[in-house]
């Protein structure tokens, strides 16, 4: 059983994470300053996303604990 949930969880973070990579690739059909309000718009959802990430949260605070 623990490995069939290993193996969903792996299949649905690759999907997602598949996901995320198409949504960040520009629209070719798009125009140059559409790209580039895209852009900027993509990288700040990108690194709030990353800022909120329980992950990069523990990482942070081990470190934190580890500078005392």
């Amino acid at each position: 059983m623990n490995q069939s949930f290993a193996t969903e969880l792996q299949k649905y973070i690759t999907k997602q994470f598949t996901q995320l990579r198409q949504w960040l690739r520009p629209d070719p059909a798009d125009s140059v300053a559409v790209k580039i309000f895209k852009g900027i718009y993509k990288s700040l959802a990108v690194l709030v996303l990353t800022a909120f990430s329980p992950v990069i949260i523990v990482i942070l605070a081990i470190a934190f604990l580890a500078a005392f």
